[in-house]
């Protein structure tokens, strides 16, 4: 449609909606709601499309059921810029009345969105922060009142829908933007936020809470305002603290920035005392908007994503374009106030006295308070890695603040990430622009810069060429490295001063103190090259004593002549500098396909995971046939499920012989690594594996109860059914096991020798189902049928027969995050512990951490299903 239809209808002086303009596509489209009291309350669903904002209004909202069809009328094309509009609109403007951001995130077409969106039928995923999953925008053919288009609003019946009572999405009533209800914006016509206001003080509200008086606060000292306030660090550690003495803050993905506050002005300083104030005026002009007259305050400056993430990426782009559109200053301390330098005052009572300020501004879009939590910290830690996060900074809630490093803040992370310093960089190939990969180094105890590897993923063509022009300028003739890389490795590289450092991500380092599996988050422009040193965690704890070290190196020396491989290293793990990508001696073609859009995972870096997982999650795949869920074009595009080895199918990939409905079929294996590396050059996401091996494919070796809980089913409730489920197997006298699914729910298993037929377990599993669903009716059901499963737990006993399949072990799942299906000890079943906690980001740390395998008696469990067994389940 164009804007000129919006532009039309709307008299910019006014209202304060955005005029805006039409813009090129971004790299991540947006989508938002807006809920509009207008004449008749409705709610406006807008996606973004060739650059503006392709619009619906919706008098009923969204529903969760896939059986509410939701008109959707189809009204003009909005400006990009509206997505963030929040506020009034005055009486007698066109669609007068209030609006509040009800939802917004980011969203993915499934198949061409131009032409479904033509011939009016779009299908797309919602990543939003209410509505997720797979939705439908179906064209009528009748058209409403001044000739507009009528469409159908339709969820998807996946995970994300809701048949229940509390299917009526609609009674989440606050903003995502301000936290406000309807009425709350309504009632303050001077606190109307827009996207064209800066967060000054005069926005805040009229009724404002008076703040603490820091005179009151014990241990606070009457003194001058210091001209700078060094910044207390933390210590980086392996483990996070537990017991009372300490809070647990998130662990923010930004810029540590300090604030002084002089005479009604604001300056920011990063933690090296640099002003970037001019860098960063919306947030000073906020930050100004807080009723102090002097103060200096310490915190976090972010990017915050449509759907509520925090993205460094982001972040760097915000700097390299200068804008603060989605930046967003989190306080955690609060160090001198109005004649009163709190730097002896105890941490918790600094943070009451920052948390009462910040109450007395008022809500604000870009300062916000950063919240702890007293206690729990494992628990917490555990939550804020699921969550995406970067990890926890912990405290002593009584220290005072130093400055410098100490042990009274320690830091814990999610997953291997530091800083590192570029020393130069290699030419690109194939079609790729600026350049292939960086050369990264750290400095040792001597002070020299040392080599520990390359990174060439995470890079937008954007960021390639413009930190090419960047390091183009600083060539040097010689490397910085004292170990610079020889021979073939050093081919085609560019050396470069040793200035700009790089902030990354990787999955380990391997013995000889290389990175594996590193990827580029964004440069660091608040952080001295100089300073950059390999990042350990203080006290670290051995991964092993030498008996379990010997017992590892036994199991990796069996894996690897299993796998074919001797223990022998992979034939490559990255691009060369003129070659392909190879892992482990596989070509992979298109490396930098983004696979899992949520976070970047590219093919080149699931193939690097399973690599690094070979050893744990081949016993569980060789010699099994398998069914695939391929997505070629990654997750959020077409995915499809594939069983029979087609021509297509890579020679490195195994076949079976399988008897299927009287003919014959040709399953595929996966018998080595390569074999699974091939799996990942076709785009296999999700790895199902059959329940019998290749030399007794008629007898099965394992009983899988898959606990399916209907979406109305707390997850504590999940947890008990599967200790129930596991005492009834011991009262069996069966041995079972667990694991996280990465979906919903939770798989228990007890291998079993391989002397029964498919019916014989597929019998007994459905037998052990129906006797707990005749135990405990009101929890469990073993009814596949949807309508009966509402507010229960299905036990899917059909993983027992024969063809059927279940996730397998340490396979990534097509599912947002790319979770894994992880195997537990019983002792770590929780409430904390979620199906979808453990992620490609997470594994391989949590099985560098193990003492020993949680599935260590798997493969030895020599048990068969016996007549008392079957008489104790009442089977005939």
């Amino acid at each position: 449609m164009g804007l000129r239809q919006y532009w039309n209808k709307r008299n910019f002086k006014k209202t304060p909606e955005p005029r805006g303009h039409a813009k090129p596509a971004s790299g991540r489209w947006q989508f938002v709601i807006q809920k509009h009291a207008a004449s008749r309350l409705h709610y406006d669903f807008r996606l973004e499309l060739d650059g503006t904002l392709k619009s619906w209004a919706v008098p009923k909202g969204p529903s969760l059921n896939p059986s509410d069809k939701r008109l959707a009328v189809h009204v003009e094309d909005h400006p990009l810029d509206y997505a963030d509009f929040e506020g009034i609109i005055p009486p007698k403007q066109y669609g007068a009345g209030t609006v509040l951001l009800w939802d917004r995130g980011t969203w993915s077409p499934i198949g061409d969105p131009r032409s479904g969106y033509r011939r009016g039928r779009l299908k797309f995923l919602l990543f939003g922060r209410k509505l997720r999953g797979a939705w439908n925008l179906v064209r009528m053919g009748s058209r409403g009142e001044k000739g507009k288009e009528h469409w159908l609003l339709i969820k998807e019946d996946d995970e994300e829908a809701n048949r229940g009572k509390d299917r009526d999405i609609t009674t989440l009533t606050e903003s995502v933007a301000s936290g406000r209800t309807m009425e709350q914006i309504a009632a303050d016509r001077r606190r109307v936020w827009q996207s064209n206001r800066d967060g000054r003080s005069k926005t805040r509200s009229r009724a404002k809470p008076k703040a603490l008086d820091p005179a009151e606060v014990p241990r606070s000292r009457k003194a001058a305002m210091a001209e700078w306030a060094p910044p207390q660090l933390a210590t980086l550690v392996d483990r996070t603290p537990e017991g009372a003495d300490w809070v647990h803050e998130l662990k923010y993905d930004g810029y540590r920035i300090l604030c002084s506050i002089r005479d009604g002005r604001a300056k920011l300083f990063t933690r090296n005392g640099h002003d970037w104030t001019s860098r960063l005026q919306r947030l000073a002009h906020a930050a100004e908007g807080l009723p102090v007259r002097e103060a200096w305050l310490d915190g976090e400056i972010v990017a915050v994503e449509p759907d509520g993430t925090i993205s460094f990426q982001s972040l760097q782009n915000s700097f390299d374009t200068r804008s603060e559109a989605n930046l967003v200053y989190y306080l955690f301390d609060l160090l001198y106030l109005d004649g009163y330098d709190l730097r002896s005052v105890a941490l918790v009572e600094r943070k009451r006295l920052l948390a009462s300020l910040l109450e007395s501004m008022g809500p604000s879009p870009l300062i916000r308070y950063s919240d702890h939590i007293e206690g729990r910290g494992e628990v917490v830690f555990a939550e804020a890695c699921r969550r995406g996060m970067e990890g926890l900074v912990s405290k002593k809630a009584a220290a005072s603040y130093h400055a410098g490093r100490n042990r009274n803040w320690v830091k814990v992370k999610c997953g291997q990430r530091q800083e590192f310093v570029i020393g130069g960089f290699t030419d690109p190939s194939g079609a790729r622009v600026g350049f292939g990969a960086l050369l990264l180094g750290v400095h040792d105890e001597q002070g020299r810069l040392r080599f520990v590897g390359r990174t060439g993923t995470g890079f937008s063509e954007r960021s390639l060429r413009q930190l090419h022009r960047r390091l183009t300028a600083l060539e040097h003739t010689t490397s910085p490295f004292v170990n610079p890389p020889t021979g073939s490795e050093a081919r085609g590289v560019h050396w470069v001063r040793p200035e700009l450092v790089a902030e990354v991500a990787f999955a380990q380092w391997t013995g000889d103190g290389l990175l594996r599996q590193a990827s580029f988050q964004g440069l660091r422009e608040d952080k001295p090259a100089k300073e950059i040193v390999m990042e350990q965690p203080e006290r670290k704890r051995q991964q092993d004593d030498r008996e379990g070290r010997a017992a590892r190196a036994r199991r990796r020396r069996w894996a690897g002549i299993r796998a074919g491989r001797r223990n022998k290293p992979s034939a490559g793990d990255g691009r060369s500098a003129n070659g392909p990508t190879m892992v482990a001696g596989v070509t992979l073609s298109h490396p930098d396909r983004v696979l899992y859009p949520e976070q970047g995972l590219t093919k080149i870096g699931l193939a690097r995971y399973y690599e690094q997982v070979a050893d744990w999650i081949m016993p569980h795949l060789e010699q099994r046939p398998l069914t695939l869920v391929r997505c070629p074009e990654g997750r959020a595009a077409e995915c499809f499920y594939q069983k029979h080895a087609k021509d297509t199918v890579p020679e490195i990939v195994g076949r079976v012989k399988v008897q299927e409905n009287r003919k014959t079929a040709v399953y595929m294996t996966a018998d080595s690594l390569p074999a699974l590396i091939g799996l990942v050059q076709m785009g296999v996401l999700e790895l199902h594996t059959w329940g019998a091996r290749r030399d007794r494919l008629d007898r099965p070796d394992r009983l899988v109860v898959d606990l399916d809980p209907d979406p109305e089913v707390p997850w504590k409730s999940v947890v008990e059914a599967a200790q129930l489920v596991r005492s009834l197997f011991h009262e069996l006298e069966l041995e079972c096991f667990l694991k996280t699914t990465g979906g919903k729910g939770l798989h228990v298993v007890a291998p079993l020798q391989q002397v029964h037929a498919w019916d014989e377990v597929k019998s007994f599993s459905r037998a052990l189902a129906e006797h707990l669903a005749r135990l405990i009716p009101d929890r469990f059901v073993a009814n596949m049928s949807k309508q009966k499963r509402k507010g229960k737990i299905y036990l899917d006993f059909l993983r027992n027969a024969k063809g059927a399949t279940a996730i397998a072990p340490y396979s990534t799942r097509a599912k947002p995050r790319a979770p894994v299906s992880v195997p537990l000890t019983w002792d770590e079943l929780s409430v904390d512990l979620r199906s979808d906690h453990f992620t490609v980001a997470n594994v391989p740390g949590r099985l560098a951490e193990l003492r020993r395998d949680p599935w260590k008696d798997y493969f030895t469990v020599k048990q068969r299903l016996t007549g008392r067994m079957v008489r104790a389940l009442g089977m005939r």
